[in-house]
């Protein structure tokens, strides 16, 4: 079976090209903690996909998600066992096109589950920079940050997977604590699907600093606390957008900070 590439790149918009594709998965697997907590296996990928986008409560990805399942129950199928096995079968256009002639499966279908993974699983590489929106404090932490060679979110995580690791953190670079963990939080609530710094400023100015917070928070009261923060800034911040999408995500999402 033959690779059309403009298939191929219809399906992969509005990432720039499979090379780009292939760089971010490099990127982010090339950090320990995402190798740990992301290699699923492909049954698991799958459970998981179905979880995600099939819990939407409005249906709006049933159909995606259905057809996501499909491809990677075929996968399995042909001997493939879990993300990374898959990354490397497929990391470059050579590789691609001889996978899709030893096995019959479209290479438009693999581009769909590459694309899936990196906008709603596997956690992309931000600037902290990007993270934070109109708060001087922060951003200078931010380059203090930068100064000690820590400037994406990937970086901060792995350097601050546990409680330890914050802490010395916090002492290696002078910055507070209060701060390092905001920072921290931050780049964590950066792992949530299509999640950008005006989301992420606004779960944070409604009072709920870290993902574990979110996730056991009784809902009334997130709609209640969101709402009235909104109302703060001026802002309608709708059900069914940041409210109900983070919420039901946060549970979902595998766990990546230990203690306190």
């Amino acid at each position: 079976m033959e690779v059309n590439w403009e298939e191929v790149q219809l399906a992969l918009k509005p990432i720039k090209n499979y090379e780009d594709l292939c760089q971010r998965l490099r990127r982010s697997f090339s950090y320990a903690f995402v190798r740990e907590t992301f290699n699923l296996t492909i049954p698991d990928l799958i459970g998981y996909t179905q979880k995600l986008l099939g819990g939407d409560a409005r249906k709006r990805y049933d159909a995606y998600a259905l057809h996501l399942t499909r491809t990677l129950t075929e996968l399995h199928q042909i001997g493939v066992q879990n993300v990374l096995d898959l990354k490397s079968r497929v990391e470059s256009r050579e590789k691609l096109e001889d996978f899709v002639q030893r096995n019959v499966i479209k290479a438009t279908d693999l581009a769909g589950v590459l694309k899936y993974l990196i906008y709603w699983f596997i956690p992309p590489e931000k600037y902290l920079s990007g993270l934070v929106r109109d708060n001087p404090v922060i951003s200078n932490a931010i380059k203090g940050l930068s100064e000690s060679g820590i400037r994406t979110n990937l970086q901060l995580l792995q350097r601050t997977i546990t409680s330890q690791g914050r802490k010395s953190l916090a002492e290696a670079t002078g910055i507070s604590a209060s701060i390092i963990s905001e920072l921290v939080n931050r780049a964590d609530f950066s792992r949530l699907p299509w999640s950008s710094k005006a989301t992420i400023s606004n779960i944070i100015g409604a009072g709920y600093g870290s993902i574990e917070k979110l996730a056991h928070t009784d809902p009334e009261k997130l709609y209640a606390d969101f709402f009235r923060y909104g109302k703060s800034i001026g802002k309608n911040l709708k059900l069914g957008n940041e409210i109900e999408n983070s919420y039901r995500i946060v549970q979902i999402v595998p766990e990546i900070l230990h203690g306190e």
